[in-house]
């Protein structure tokens, strides 16, 4: 995904229309942006030697409840 970013950044594309592709919801399971958030998340977890796995609807349901607010504690629900 980074390549293709990269692809659209170097044909001139503007930041609205990237910005329209990453929050676009193909499949409605998760933005573009979603996934690839999950992606990383998971090339992180195997890095670390868990087997886990995150979706992008798992990442759409974690941006929806908001941000975390501080590090020690989770987001109101």
């Amino acid at each position: 995904m980074g390549t293709i970013l990269d692809l659209f950044i170097a044909a001139g594309v503007s930041q609205v229309k990237v910005e329209r592709f990453l929050d676009a919801d193909p499949k409605g399971a998760g933005t573009i942006r979603d996934q690839i958030a999950a992606d990383m998340a998971n090339q992180l977890l195997e890095a670390l030697g868990q087997r886990g796995r995150q979706s992008a609807a798992e990442v759409k349901r974690i941006r929806a409840r908001g941000g975390w607010t501080g590090l020690d504690r989770r987001p109101p629900d």
